[in-house]
């Protein structure tokens, strides 16, 4: 119960956050809390985006999910090797061992 209250509560300050953030951004800072705006330039701002800076944030995401896709790939391909290897062998010691077996008798 206390973590179904912590989380209520973590939820609850994100909601209010959100909300006080899309008052500023609607009322251009004229809103409950005042806040000085030092300059109109949209590359400066932290509610508008810029066509340059929307690109730098298109290329970085490609770029990441890029790595990340191609690294899991790689992780994969060397665990699927690594237990062929270890299923090769252990097919080789058992057939070893029914050989010897069978050479004894």
């Amino acid at each position: 119960m206390r973590t179904f209250i912590i989380t209520v509560g973590v939820l609850f300050l994100l909601a209010a956050g959100g909300g006080l953030t899309a008052l500023l951004i609607t009322n251009q800072g004229g809103g409950l809390i005042p806040i000085l705006q030092q300059t109109a330039v949209p590359d400066a701002s932290v509610a508008q985006v810029a066509p340059w800076q929307a690109e730098q944030f298109f290329l970085l995401v490609a770029f990441l999910l890029f790595n990340l896709i191609g690294i899991g790939v790689t992780i994969a391909l060397v665990f699927w090797l690594l237990d062929r290897g270890i299923r090769k062998s252990k097919l080789e010691a058992e057939q070893a061992a029914k050989s010897e077996i069978a050479v004894k008798n």
